[in-house]
Protein backbone atom coordinates (compact mmCIF):
# COMPACT_ATOMS: atom_id res chain seq x y z
CA UNK A 1 0.00 0.00 0.00
CA UNK A 2 1.48 3.16 -0.82
CA UNK A 3 -0.76 5.25 1.72
CA UNK A 4 2.40 7.21 2.79
CA UNK A 5 5.74 8.27 2.03
CA UNK A 6 7.49 5.62 3.61
CA UNK A 7 5.72 3.20 2.19
CA UNK A 8 5.72 4.80 -1.11
CA UNK A 9 9.47 5.66 -1.48
CA UNK A 10 10.03 1.97 0.37
CA UNK A 11 8.20 0.48 -2.85
CA UNK A 12 10.12 2.38 -5.29
CA UNK A 13 13.25 1.10 -3.75
CA UNK A 14 12.09 -2.52 -4.49
CA UNK A 15 11.01 -1.83 -7.69
CA UNK A 16 13.63 0.53 -9.61
CA UNK A 17 16.33 0.60 -7.19
CA UNK A 18 18.86 1.59 -9.84
CA UNK A 19 16.78 4.25 -11.60
CA UNK A 20 17.73 8.08 -11.45
CA UNK A 21 15.16 10.14 -8.44
CA UNK A 22 17.08 13.66 -8.34
CA UNK A 23 19.91 15.23 -10.32
CA UNK A 24 20.87 18.31 -8.48
CA UNK A 25 23.03 19.92 -11.20
CA UNK A 26 24.35 22.89 -9.11
CA UNK A 27 26.49 19.92 -6.66
CA UNK A 28 26.90 17.04 -9.19
CA UNK A 29 24.89 14.83 -6.91
CA UNK A 30 22.29 12.53 -7.58
CA UNK A 31 19.95 9.79 -6.02
CA UNK A 32 18.68 6.69 -7.56
CA UNK A 33 15.30 5.45 -5.70
CA UNK A 34 17.33 3.02 -3.31
CA UNK A 35 19.45 6.21 -2.44
CA UNK A 36 16.72 7.91 -1.58
CA UNK A 37 15.03 5.05 0.80
CA UNK A 38 18.89 4.85 2.49
CA UNK A 39 19.15 8.58 2.71
CA UNK A 40 15.07 9.33 4.00
CA UNK A 41 15.41 6.43 7.03
CA UNK A 42 19.28 7.89 7.65
CA UNK A 43 17.51 11.29 7.94
CA UNK A 44 14.82 9.55 10.42
CA UNK A 45 17.15 7.75 12.72
CA UNK A 46 19.47 10.96 12.82
CA UNK A 47 16.66 12.41 14.15
CA UNK A 48 16.00 10.19 16.82
CA UNK A 49 19.84 10.52 17.97
CA UNK A 50 18.82 13.96 17.86
CA UNK A 51 15.91 13.25 20.50
CA UNK A 52 13.35 14.22 18.07
CA UNK A 53 10.18 12.15 18.05
CA UNK A 54 8.29 11.00 15.68
CA UNK A 55 5.15 13.71 15.16
CA UNK A 56 7.29 16.82 15.40
CA UNK A 57 6.78 19.53 13.68
CA UNK A 58 10.45 20.32 11.70
CA UNK A 59 11.18 23.47 8.98
CA UNK A 60 13.63 23.94 6.74
CA UNK A 61 14.36 27.61 5.26
CA UNK A 62 16.87 26.29 2.26
CA UNK A 63 17.18 26.65 -1.75
CA UNK A 64 16.29 23.82 -3.35
CA UNK A 65 18.60 20.48 -3.76
CA UNK A 66 19.87 17.53 -3.37
CA UNK A 67 19.93 18.05 0.66
CA UNK A 68 16.84 19.70 1.08
CA UNK A 69 14.70 16.98 -0.75
CA UNK A 70 16.30 14.29 1.61
CA UNK A 71 15.06 16.57 4.68
CA UNK A 72 11.52 17.43 3.34
CA UNK A 73 11.09 13.68 2.29
CA UNK A 74 12.95 12.46 4.99
CA UNK A 75 11.04 14.49 7.77
CA UNK A 76 8.07 12.73 6.49
CA UNK A 77 9.73 9.33 6.48
CA UNK A 78 10.46 9.81 9.30
CA UNK A 79 6.47 10.43 10.98
CA UNK A 80 7.36 13.85 11.71
CA UNK A 81 5.67 16.92 9.48
CA UNK A 82 7.51 19.42 7.38
CA UNK A 83 7.20 22.99 7.63
CA UNK A 84 8.73 24.55 4.76
CA UNK A 85 9.73 28.23 5.18
CA UNK A 86 9.40 30.87 2.46
CA UNK A 87 12.69 32.52 2.17
CA UNK A 88 11.33 35.79 0.31
CA UNK A 89 8.26 36.14 2.74
CA UNK A 90 8.23 38.86 5.33
CA UNK A 91 10.43 38.78 8.74
CA UNK A 92 6.40 39.14 10.22
CA UNK A 93 5.37 36.04 8.72
CA UNK A 94 8.47 34.41 8.64
CA UNK A 95 8.18 34.85 12.79
CA UNK A 96 4.38 33.68 12.57
CA UNK A 97 5.23 30.13 10.49
CA UNK A 98 7.62 29.63 12.95
CA UNK A 99 5.52 30.23 16.08
CA UNK A 100 2.01 29.11 14.98
CA UNK A 101 4.25 26.07 13.54
CA UNK A 102 5.51 25.19 16.88
CA UNK A 103 8.84 24.16 15.26
CA UNK A 104 10.96 21.86 17.64
CA UNK A 105 14.00 21.77 14.77
CA UNK A 106 15.08 24.01 11.41
CA UNK A 107 17.11 22.99 9.07
CA UNK A 108 18.91 25.79 7.70
CA UNK A 109 21.07 26.43 4.48
CA UNK A 110 24.23 28.81 5.51
CA UNK A 111 22.70 31.79 2.92
CA UNK A 112 19.87 32.22 4.82
CA UNK A 113 21.53 31.76 8.16
CA UNK A 114 21.25 35.28 9.04
CA UNK A 115 17.66 35.97 8.06
CA UNK A 116 16.70 33.42 10.46
CA UNK A 117 18.75 34.33 13.03
CA UNK A 118 16.71 37.94 12.66
CA UNK A 119 13.80 35.88 13.01
CA UNK A 120 14.63 33.70 15.98
CA UNK A 121 15.73 36.69 17.84
CA UNK A 122 12.48 37.45 17.80
CA UNK A 123 10.89 34.53 19.60
CA UNK A 124 11.09 33.86 23.44
CA UNK A 125 11.62 30.02 22.97
CA UNK A 126 14.55 27.94 22.14
CA UNK A 127 14.35 26.44 19.07
CA UNK A 128 17.50 23.45 17.77
CA UNK A 129 18.85 24.93 14.48
CA UNK A 130 21.07 22.83 12.43
CA UNK A 131 22.90 24.70 9.54
CA UNK A 132 23.31 22.93 6.10
CA UNK A 133 25.95 22.90 3.23
CA UNK A 134 24.23 22.51 0.35
CA UNK A 135 27.14 21.08 -1.00
CA UNK A 136 28.21 18.45 1.32
CA UNK A 137 24.81 18.30 3.83
CA UNK A 138 25.24 16.74 7.46
CA UNK A 139 28.09 15.88 9.21
CA UNK A 140 29.97 12.94 7.50
CA UNK A 141 28.53 10.60 10.78
CA UNK A 142 25.35 10.81 8.83
CA UNK A 143 26.79 8.28 6.15
CA UNK A 144 27.21 6.38 9.19
CA UNK A 145 23.72 5.79 10.36
CA UNK A 146 21.36 2.29 9.36
CA UNK A 147 19.63 2.62 6.09
CA UNK A 148 16.55 0.89 7.78
CA UNK A 149 14.11 2.67 9.17
CA UNK A 150 13.87 2.65 13.06
CA UNK A 151 10.90 4.05 13.62
CA UNK A 152 7.78 2.10 15.26
CA UNK A 153 5.02 4.36 14.08
CA UNK A 154 2.63 3.57 11.66
CA UNK A 155 1.42 6.40 8.94
CA UNK A 156 -1.56 6.07 7.26
CA UNK A 157 -3.09 8.28 4.29
CA UNK A 158 -4.59 10.25 7.09
CA UNK A 159 -0.87 11.22 9.29
CA UNK A 160 -0.24 15.02 8.92
CA UNK A 161 2.62 15.12 6.70
CA UNK A 162 3.38 18.96 5.74
CA UNK A 163 1.86 22.53 6.72
CA UNK A 164 2.38 24.51 4.61
CA UNK A 165 1.71 28.33 5.60
CA UNK A 166 0.18 30.88 3.09
CA UNK A 167 -2.12 33.99 3.26
CA UNK A 168 -5.20 31.68 1.85
CA UNK A 169 -8.17 32.84 0.79
CA UNK A 170 -9.03 35.72 3.48
CA UNK A 171 -5.49 37.78 3.94
CA UNK A 172 -4.64 36.45 6.96
CA UNK A 173 -1.51 33.71 7.61
CA UNK A 174 -2.43 30.25 8.08
CA UNK A 175 -1.16 26.94 7.99
CA UNK A 176 -2.59 24.71 5.66
CA UNK A 177 -1.92 20.92 7.24
CA UNK A 178 -1.70 18.60 4.65
CA UNK A 179 -1.86 14.68 5.45
CA UNK A 180 0.39 11.93 3.60
CA UNK A 181 -2.81 10.84 1.63
CA UNK A 182 -3.48 14.38 0.73
CA UNK A 183 -0.23 15.62 -0.90
CA UNK A 184 0.18 11.79 -2.73
CA UNK A 185 -3.18 12.42 -4.10
CA UNK A 186 -2.23 15.84 -5.96
CA UNK A 187 0.74 13.68 -6.90
CA UNK A 188 -1.35 11.39 -8.78
CA UNK A 189 -3.16 14.14 -9.60
CA UNK A 190 -0.34 15.38 -11.99
CA UNK A 191 0.58 12.20 -13.24
CA UNK A 192 -3.14 11.41 -14.24
CA UNK A 193 -3.12 15.22 -15.94
CA UNK A 194 -0.25 15.51 -18.01
CA UNK A 195 0.12 11.66 -18.14
CA UNK A 196 3.82 11.14 -16.73
CA UNK A 197 5.32 7.96 -17.65
CA UNK A 198 8.54 6.32 -16.32
CA UNK A 199 10.93 7.96 -18.75
CA UNK A 200 9.86 11.28 -18.45
CA UNK A 201 11.94 14.12 -16.54
CA UNK A 202 10.65 16.72 -14.92
CA UNK A 203 12.85 20.26 -14.39
CA UNK A 204 11.99 21.79 -11.07
CA UNK A 205 12.58 25.78 -11.29
CA UNK A 206 9.88 26.68 -8.56
CA UNK A 207 10.92 26.55 -4.83
CA UNK A 208 10.07 23.91 -2.53
CA UNK A 209 9.07 25.97 0.12
CA UNK A 210 5.61 26.14 -2.28
CA UNK A 211 3.26 23.54 -3.26
CA UNK A 212 4.07 23.71 -6.90
CA UNK A 213 7.53 22.74 -6.79
CA UNK A 214 6.67 20.16 -3.97
CA UNK A 215 3.73 18.29 -5.43
CA UNK A 216 4.14 18.71 -9.35
CA UNK A 217 7.76 18.36 -9.54
CA UNK A 218 8.60 15.93 -6.85
CA UNK A 219 5.74 14.07 -5.37
CA UNK A 220 4.50 13.70 -8.92
CA UNK A 221 7.93 12.19 -9.62
CA UNK A 222 8.22 9.95 -7.05
CA UNK A 223 4.43 8.58 -7.13
CA UNK A 224 5.01 8.00 -11.30
CA UNK A 225 8.49 6.52 -10.78
CA UNK A 226 10.64 8.98 -12.84
CA UNK A 227 13.31 11.77 -12.52
CA UNK A 228 13.32 15.64 -11.36
CA UNK A 229 16.64 17.84 -12.53
CA UNK A 230 16.79 19.99 -9.57
CA UNK A 231 18.75 24.00 -9.57
CA UNK A 232 19.20 25.82 -6.37
CA UNK A 233 17.04 28.61 -8.33
CA UNK A 234 15.65 29.33 -11.30
CA UNK A 235 18.60 30.96 -13.48
CA UNK A 236 17.53 32.67 -17.23
CA UNK A 237 20.96 32.42 -18.20
CA UNK A 238 21.08 28.49 -17.64
CA UNK A 239 17.81 27.41 -17.85
CA UNK A 240 18.03 26.28 -21.77
CA UNK A 241 21.43 24.54 -20.98
CA UNK A 242 20.32 22.75 -17.99
CA UNK A 243 17.37 21.74 -19.14
CA UNK A 244 19.12 19.89 -22.47
CA UNK A 245 21.79 18.92 -21.13
CA UNK A 246 19.95 16.60 -18.53
CA UNK A 247 17.49 15.67 -21.32
CA UNK A 248 14.44 17.04 -19.48
CA UNK A 249 11.28 16.22 -21.39
CA UNK A 250 8.66 19.04 -19.36
CA UNK A 251 8.95 21.67 -16.74
CA UNK A 252 6.22 23.56 -14.66
CA UNK A 253 6.37 27.39 -14.65
CA UNK A 254 4.75 30.75 -13.50
CA UNK A 255 3.66 33.04 -16.37
CA UNK A 256 6.30 35.33 -14.46
CA UNK A 257 9.23 32.78 -15.62
CA UNK A 258 7.17 32.65 -19.18
CA UNK A 259 7.53 36.30 -19.39
CA UNK A 260 11.07 36.56 -18.41
CA UNK A 261 11.62 33.28 -21.30
CA UNK A 262 10.13 35.34 -24.15
CA UNK A 263 11.47 38.51 -23.62
CA UNK A 264 15.14 37.21 -23.57
CA UNK A 265 14.39 35.40 -26.55
CA UNK A 266 12.46 38.46 -28.47
CA UNK A 267 15.31 40.21 -27.27
CA UNK A 268 18.22 38.12 -29.03
CA UNK A 269 15.56 38.38 -32.34
CA UNK A 270 14.88 35.26 -32.66
CA UNK A 271 18.53 33.94 -32.14
CA UNK A 272 17.09 31.30 -29.58
CA UNK A 273 20.60 29.35 -28.74
CA UNK A 274 18.69 26.73 -27.17
CA UNK A 275 20.43 23.82 -28.27
CA UNK A 276 18.54 20.90 -29.64
CA UNK A 277 14.80 20.84 -27.72
CA UNK A 278 13.37 17.93 -29.12
CA UNK A 279 13.52 16.26 -25.65
CA UNK A 280 10.96 18.61 -24.40
CA UNK A 281 6.95 17.44 -24.61
CA UNK A 282 5.46 20.18 -23.07
CA UNK A 283 5.40 23.19 -20.17
CA UNK A 284 2.65 23.43 -17.74
CA UNK A 285 1.71 26.96 -15.94
CA UNK A 286 0.27 27.65 -12.61
CA UNK A 287 -0.05 29.81 -9.55
CA UNK A 288 -1.27 32.96 -11.62
CA UNK A 289 -3.58 33.36 -14.49
CA UNK A 290 -1.47 33.33 -17.87
CA UNK A 291 -3.07 35.86 -20.58
CA UNK A 292 -4.07 34.06 -24.03
CA UNK A 293 -1.68 36.11 -25.70
CA UNK A 294 1.15 35.04 -23.56
CA UNK A 295 0.06 30.81 -23.98
CA UNK A 296 0.36 31.47 -27.81
CA UNK A 297 3.64 33.34 -27.82
CA UNK A 298 5.32 30.63 -25.99
CA UNK A 299 3.66 28.18 -28.22
CA UNK A 300 5.20 29.25 -31.85
CA UNK A 301 8.26 30.93 -30.08
CA UNK A 302 9.06 27.33 -28.63
CA UNK A 303 7.02 24.99 -30.27
CA UNK A 304 5.62 23.18 -27.94
CA UNK A 305 2.45 22.83 -25.67
CA UNK A 306 1.48 25.11 -22.48
CA UNK A 307 -0.40 23.32 -20.42
CA UNK A 308 -2.58 25.82 -18.51
CA UNK A 309 -3.72 24.67 -14.87
CA UNK A 310 -5.18 25.81 -11.33
CA UNK A 311 -3.93 24.73 -8.03
CA UNK A 312 -4.04 25.32 -4.37
CA UNK A 313 -1.69 25.17 -1.39
CA UNK A 314 -5.21 23.59 0.43
CA UNK A 315 -5.95 20.64 -2.87
CA UNK A 316 -2.06 20.02 -2.60
CA UNK A 317 -1.45 21.67 -5.90
CA UNK A 318 -3.63 20.88 -9.11
CA UNK A 319 -7.43 21.02 -9.37
CA UNK A 320 -8.02 21.94 -12.62
CA UNK A 321 -5.49 21.48 -15.90
CA UNK A 322 -5.68 21.58 -19.46
CA UNK A 323 -5.14 18.11 -20.78
CA UNK A 324 -2.69 16.79 -22.91
CA UNK A 325 -2.56 16.79 -27.01
CA UNK A 326 -4.50 15.89 -29.22
CA UNK A 327 -7.35 16.43 -26.70
CA UNK A 328 -8.14 20.17 -26.59
CA UNK A 329 -6.78 22.76 -25.19
CA UNK A 330 -8.24 26.18 -24.76
CA UNK A 331 -6.38 29.47 -24.44
CA UNK A 332 -7.45 31.33 -21.03
CA UNK A 333 -9.19 28.32 -19.33
CA UNK A 334 -7.79 26.86 -16.33
CA UNK A 335 -8.63 23.20 -17.97
CA UNK A 336 -10.71 20.44 -16.27
CA UNK A 337 -10.55 18.63 -13.13
CA UNK A 338 -8.38 15.80 -13.08
CA UNK A 339 -9.09 13.27 -9.76
CA UNK A 340 -10.95 15.51 -7.68
CA UNK A 341 -14.66 17.33 -8.41
CA UNK A 342 -14.56 20.97 -9.18
CA UNK A 343 -18.10 23.24 -9.50
CA UNK A 344 -19.34 26.55 -9.53
CA UNK A 345 -21.95 27.93 -6.46
CA UNK A 346 -23.70 30.70 -5.77
CA UNK A 347 -23.42 33.06 -2.30
CA UNK A 348 -25.56 30.66 -0.43
CA UNK A 349 -24.28 27.14 -1.57
CA UNK A 350 -26.44 26.19 -4.64
CA UNK A 351 -25.26 25.14 -8.00
CA UNK A 352 -24.71 27.26 -10.68
CA UNK A 353 -25.04 26.34 -14.14
CA UNK A 354 -22.76 26.68 -17.41
CA UNK A 355 -21.65 30.25 -18.06
CA UNK A 356 -22.79 31.29 -14.78
CA UNK A 357 -19.92 33.00 -12.50
CA UNK A 358 -19.69 32.09 -8.97
CA UNK A 359 -17.65 30.91 -6.74
CA UNK A 360 -15.53 27.89 -7.50
CA UNK A 361 -15.40 24.99 -4.98
CA UNK A 362 -13.31 21.90 -4.72
CA UNK A 363 -13.86 18.24 -3.68
CA UNK A 364 -11.45 14.77 -2.86
CA UNK A 365 -8.88 13.15 -1.23
CA UNK A 366 -6.23 15.93 -2.10
CA UNK A 367 -8.10 18.17 0.01
CA UNK A 368 -6.74 19.50 3.21
CA UNK A 369 -7.80 17.99 6.79
CA UNK A 370 -7.49 21.45 8.08
CA UNK A 371 -5.95 24.87 9.50
CA UNK A 372 -3.29 24.36 11.95
CA UNK A 373 -4.83 25.88 15.23
CA UNK A 374 -7.00 27.59 13.37
CA UNK A 375 -10.65 25.62 13.86
CA UNK A 376 -12.98 28.62 12.63
CA UNK A 377 -10.88 29.26 10.00
CA UNK A 378 -11.44 25.45 9.08
CA UNK A 379 -15.28 25.39 9.46
CA UNK A 380 -15.58 28.71 7.36
CA UNK A 381 -13.28 27.46 4.52
CA UNK A 382 -15.42 24.67 4.31
CA UNK A 383 -19.06 24.40 2.44
CA UNK A 384 -21.67 22.46 4.97
CA UNK A 385 -21.55 19.90 2.68
CA UNK A 386 -17.19 19.52 2.56
CA UNK A 387 -16.71 21.27 -0.42
CA UNK A 388 -13.33 23.51 0.05
CA UNK A 389 -14.08 27.49 -1.29
CA UNK A 390 -11.19 28.52 -3.33
CA UNK A 391 -11.48 32.09 -2.97
CA UNK A 392 -12.14 32.10 -6.98
CA UNK A 393 -14.32 33.75 -8.93
CA UNK A 394 -15.06 31.85 -12.38
CA UNK A 395 -17.27 29.52 -14.90
CA UNK A 396 -17.55 26.36 -16.58
CA UNK A 397 -18.76 26.54 -20.34
CA UNK A 398 -20.61 23.86 -22.09
CA UNK A 399 -17.66 21.78 -22.70
CA UNK A 400 -16.63 21.80 -19.23
CA UNK A 401 -13.63 23.86 -19.14
CA UNK A 402 -13.22 26.38 -16.30
CA UNK A 403 -12.29 29.80 -16.30
CA UNK A 404 -11.19 32.04 -13.85
CA UNK A 405 -12.62 35.82 -13.73
CA UNK A 406 -11.50 37.06 -10.49
CA UNK A 407 -11.02 36.51 -6.86
CA UNK A 408 -13.93 37.36 -4.45
CA UNK A 409 -10.97 38.90 -2.21
CA UNK A 410 -8.82 41.64 -2.52
CA UNK A 411 -5.30 39.27 -2.58
CA UNK A 412 -2.46 40.47 -4.98
CA UNK A 413 -0.82 38.13 -7.00
CA UNK A 414 2.26 38.88 -7.42
CA UNK A 415 4.31 36.51 -9.47
CA UNK A 416 2.08 33.30 -8.06
CA UNK A 417 2.79 34.54 -4.86
CA UNK A 418 -0.20 35.39 -2.43
CA UNK A 419 0.42 39.21 -1.18
CA UNK A 420 -2.43 40.14 1.53
CA UNK A 421 -2.63 44.08 0.99
CA UNK A 422 -3.30 44.36 4.84
CA UNK A 423 -0.13 42.97 5.51
CA UNK A 424 1.66 46.18 4.29
CA UNK A 425 -0.96 48.37 5.42
CA UNK A 426 -0.59 47.68 8.91
CA UNK A 427 3.60 48.37 8.06
CA UNK A 428 2.90 51.66 6.43
CA UNK A 429 0.53 52.85 9.40
CA UNK A 430 3.52 52.49 11.41
CA UNK A 431 5.33 55.42 10.06
CA UNK A 432 3.85 58.67 12.11
CA UNK A 433 3.95 60.90 8.54
CA UNK A 434 0.94 58.73 7.27
CA UNK A 435 -2.63 59.53 7.54
CA UNK A 436 -4.40 56.66 5.41
CA UNK A 437 -3.23 53.95 3.50
CA UNK A 438 -4.88 51.77 0.62
CA UNK A 439 -2.25 48.59 -0.74
CA UNK A 440 -3.82 47.03 -4.00
CA UNK A 441 -2.47 44.89 -7.16
CA UNK A 442 -1.48 47.26 -10.27
CA UNK A 443 -1.01 45.31 -13.48
CA UNK A 444 2.67 44.33 -14.91
CA UNK A 445 3.37 41.89 -17.46
CA UNK A 446 6.12 40.38 -16.25
CA UNK A 447 4.28 39.69 -12.59
CA UNK A 448 1.02 39.97 -13.60
CA UNK A 449 0.32 42.06 -10.06
CA UNK A 450 3.02 43.66 -8.61
CA UNK A 451 2.31 46.15 -5.29
CA UNK A 452 0.99 49.83 -5.53
CA UNK A 453 -0.12 51.84 -2.43
CA UNK A 454 -2.45 55.10 -2.39
CA UNK A 455 -1.18 57.36 0.43
CA UNK A 456 -2.65 60.46 2.61
CA UNK A 457 0.12 62.34 4.37
CA UNK A 458 -1.00 64.27 7.57
CA UNK A 459 -1.47 67.41 7.28
CA UNK A 460 1.92 68.69 8.60
CA UNK A 461 3.77 66.46 6.70
CA UNK A 462 5.83 66.48 3.98
CA UNK A 463 7.63 63.12 2.58
CA UNK A 464 8.77 62.28 -0.79
CA UNK A 465 8.53 59.27 -2.79
CA UNK A 466 11.79 57.46 -2.25
CA UNK A 467 11.76 58.76 1.37
CA UNK A 468 8.59 56.65 1.06
CA UNK A 469 10.22 54.10 -1.05
CA UNK A 470 13.36 53.94 1.30
CA UNK A 471 11.28 53.10 4.60
CA UNK A 472 9.32 50.47 2.21
CA UNK A 473 12.39 48.91 1.17
CA UNK A 474 13.91 48.53 4.54
CA UNK A 475 10.26 47.89 6.97
CA UNK A 476 8.89 45.25 3.72
CA UNK A 477 11.93 44.04 1.68
CA UNK A 478 11.89 43.60 -2.01
CA UNK A 479 9.25 41.54 -2.40
CA UNK A 480 6.50 43.35 -0.93
CA UNK A 481 8.10 46.63 -1.52
CA UNK A 482 5.56 48.66 -3.53
CA UNK A 483 6.26 49.51 -7.40
CA UNK A 484 3.66 52.02 -7.74
CA UNK A 485 2.94 54.79 -5.13
CA UNK A 486 0.66 57.68 -5.17
CA UNK A 487 0.01 60.22 -3.20
CA UNK A 488 -3.50 61.32 -2.63
CA UNK A 489 -5.41 63.81 -1.12
CA UNK A 490 -8.59 61.35 0.15
CA UNK A 491 -9.81 57.42 0.08
CA UNK A 492 -13.19 56.36 -0.77
CA UNK A 493 -14.58 54.96 2.22
CA UNK A 494 -18.35 53.51 2.82
CA UNK A 495 -20.74 53.90 5.24
CA UNK A 496 -19.12 52.54 7.95
CA UNK A 497 -15.99 54.51 7.21
CA UNK A 498 -14.26 51.77 5.72
CA UNK A 499 -11.67 52.58 3.13
CA UNK A 500 -13.01 51.13 -0.24
CA UNK A 501 -9.66 49.30 -1.66
CA UNK A 502 -11.43 47.88 -4.93
CA UNK A 503 -12.78 51.77 -5.81
CA UNK A 504 -9.06 52.70 -4.85
CA UNK A 505 -7.40 50.67 -7.34
CA UNK A 506 -10.12 51.29 -10.20
CA UNK A 507 -9.47 55.07 -9.48
CA UNK A 508 -5.64 54.99 -10.45
CA UNK A 509 -5.61 51.80 -12.54
CA UNK A 510 -5.82 53.62 -15.78
CA UNK A 511 -8.06 51.85 -18.37
CA UNK A 512 -6.55 50.13 -21.49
Amino acid sequence: MTESFRSLIDQRAVEVPDRIFLVDPDSAHQMSYLELKENTARFGNMLNQLGVSSASNIGFLMDNGYWTVIVMLGTMYHGSITVPLNAVASRRNLKFAVENGKLDLIFVSTIHRSLLDKVLSDIDRSILVIEVDMEHGFDLKFLNLSTECESDIELTKDTPAMILHTSGTVGVPKGAVLSHGNLIAGGKNVVLAQNLKEDDIAFCILPLYHINGQVVTVVAQLVSSSQVVMPRKFSLSRFWSTLTDNRCTWFSTVPTITKYLLDDVHAKEGEQNLRDTSCLRFARSASSAMPASMLVDFEETFGIPMLESMGLTESAAPILANPMPPATRKPGSVGIPFGNKVKIIDHSGGDLGHGEIGEIVVSGSNVILEYYNAREATESAFTPEGWFRTGDLGYQDDDGYFFVTGRIKELIIKGGENISPREIDDVLYRNKAILEVATFGYPDPAYGQVVAIAVVLKADQSYSEEELMEYCRTELGSFLCPSRIFFVDDLPKGPSGKIQRLQVAKSLIPDD
